[in-house]
């Protein structure tokens, strides 16, 4: 299927600021090509498109002081997001890639070590692979509540698991520690998502079964439609849509994923 995205934000920053701001897909990945793009920034001195340390695209430039705004568009073609195969295997730690291994460790907002004792008490009883890992995301929209509000840039997966209440960045931390906790290589992801309301970016999972990365997201109770994925990282930290080395604050923002010839959604 084919996408129109349109992202745009604005802030206000204190003094010229260094920024690196993410929000722009790899033109072509696993199961997803970008046919056009348009970045468009309020006028810098210094901008140029860089690989972070995970593969991702990231925009390296230097914000003016005042009013600072970014819009981007793009056209999509991505195929239809797949289900995860109840046979997809599990892989025991020896047979893990050296690019996956990272994942199978805790990071800032996943604690996988603190959270063991919960994801073996709940699925370590189950059998391995695909259908486990579909438990989890089954779990986690069962038992913990959307809901704004409740969370903040700080909120771990051990607070999700206490709170019982997140949004998607919150329950794709959670998904991430439990699949880790189990031995599953397990990343985040933030993308863009066809059919997301209210309108925003969207945070998800991805594990690794069966020698391939498949996305879960918890938040949602099926499979959704179509998932384009802007960057990939141990949690949120490593994947900001906007980071500012220096003070701003932020004033709008929308985000807008369309199917080509359809109606209009958050994404």
């Amino acid at each position: 299927m084919k996408l129109n995205i349109h992202a745009s934000s604005s802030y206000e920053l204190s003094a010229d600021t260094f920024t690196l701001l993410m929000v722009e897909p790899a033109l072509v990945g696993p199961a997803h090509r970008v046919r056009e793009e348009n970045l468009v920034t309020t006028p810098t001195p210094f901008s140029e498109l860089w690989t972070d340390t995970f593969g991702n695209p990231q925009r390296r430039l230097l914000a003016p002081a005042g009013p600072f705004r970014y819009d981007f568009k793009a056209t999509i073609e991505t195929e239809p997001n797949r289900e995860i195969p109840d046979d997809a295997a599990e892989h025991p730690p020896k047979d893990i890639p050296a690019d996956a291994m990272v994942y199978t460790l805790p990071s800032r907002y996943c604690q996988s070590d603190l959270l063991s004792r919960v994801a073996l008490d709940e699925f370590g009883g189950l059998p391995p692979g695909g259908r486990r890992v579909k438990a989890i995301a089954a779990w986690l929209y069962q038992h913990v509540e959307y809901r704004y509000g409740t969370t903040d840039s700080m909120t771990s997966a051990y607070d999700t698991v206490t709170q019982r209440a997140g949004v998607c960045r919150d329950f794709a931390h959670l998904t991430i520690a439990f699949c880790r906790a189990l031995g599953i290589p397990a990343r985040y992801v933030s993308g863009y998502c066809l059919g997301l309301d209210p309108p925003d970016f969207h945070g998800y999972a991805q594990a690794y079964l069966g020698g391939a990365w498949y996305n879960v997201d918890s938040t949602f109770q099926g499979v959704r439609r179509a998932l384009v994925p802007i960057a990939v990282g141990r949690d949120a930290a490593d994947v900001a849509m906007t980071t500012f080395f220096g003070a701003g604050t932020f004033r709008e923002q929308t985000v807008e994923v369309r199917e080509a010839g359809g109606g209009a959604s958050g994404g």
